[in-house]
């Protein structure tokens, strides 16, 4: 069956331009075990499991760029959290402490992830956090 845009499906259509056999003029044939039937075409030899195995265990291995990209996100994630977390906590009237020694720890840990728009964000992070942090120690 085919799709033919959006006017729907059509059905499959044969070759209109083959001629029908009769049916005198031609039958179907078993072949006999004389006319080839036990010679086989040899099969291509197969890979072996360990290429296989070694090319798999080389895509598993992260490269020092990737970890540290990952390493940021997960930092910058936790800093958003944490953020999230002073908002709910500066609404609720209670200031967690732990929340704002934990978001101090983070915001003194700058390190390069190698991608510098994973960078910028986490400069811009970073920048929120101190800006909260500063308007903290003020208000106290």
């Amino acid at each position: 069956m085919r799709i033919n845009g959006p006017t729907g499906p059509n059905g499959v259509s044969g070759n209109r331009g083959a001629k029908r056999s009769s049916a005198s003029g031609s039958s179907f044939r078993v072949p006999t075990e004389s006319s080839g039937a036990g010679s086989t075409a040899p099969t291509s030899q197969t890979s072996s499991v360990q290429d296989v195995s070694a090319l798999l265990a080389l895509q598993s291995v992260d490269d020092a760029l990737t970890g540290r990209r990952r390493k940021a996100v997960r930092r910058g994630n936790k800093m958003l959290d944490l953020l999230d977390d002073l908002r709910l906590g500066l609404l609720g009237g209670t200031l967690p402490a732990h929340v704002l020694h934990q978001l101090e720890g983070l915001s003194a840990q700058i390190e390069s992830s190698g991608d510098e728009r994973i960078d910028a964000v986490l400069a811009e992070i970073e920048l929120r956090a101190q800006v909260e942090l500063a308007k903290l120690a003020h208000q106290q």
